[in-house]
């Protein structure tokens, strides 16, 4: 009789640890770099929870699209928009983020969060 695998159980990340990161980031002005660090937190969620990695010459829209098309069940598009929308428009928009836009950045982020994993986190800077 063949021996059953052991489920591994699933990596988690520090999702706190993470964002005292993206609080060091912003207290050292660099906001710019902070949204991008909260977008490849999402990022590296999405890549242990359902083993779909950014592939490098999508974008991060067409890797939002690509996560709701493929995970329809699991991702809501009126969450993942939203969030994917406010990082572009920090990221690619010229204008320095304020604290207000990255805590709503990171209300968002908290959303799909939840969404994704079903445990609550907020976090506020």
């Amino acid at each position: 009789m063949a021996k059953k695998k052991k489920k591994q159980p699933e990596p988690e990340i520090n999702v706190k640890q993470r964002f005292d990161n993206v609080k060091v980031l912003v207290e050292t002005n660099r906001p710019k770099e902070a949204i991008a660090y909260i977008y490849l937190v999402y990022d590296d969620i999405i890549n242990i929870k359902f083993k779909k990695p950014r592939l490098a010459h999508q974008t991060i829209r067409e890797f939002a699209i690509m996560c709701v098309n493929e995970l329809e069940k699991k991702l809501k598009p009126e969450s993942v928009y939203p969030f994917i929308k406010k990082i572009e428009d920090i990221i690619y928009g010229g204008i320095e983020p304020t604290n207000k836009e990255l805590n709503y950045a990171i209300e968002l982020f908290s959303n799909l969060y939840n969404e994704i994993t079903g445990k609550s986190f907020s976090y506020k800077l």
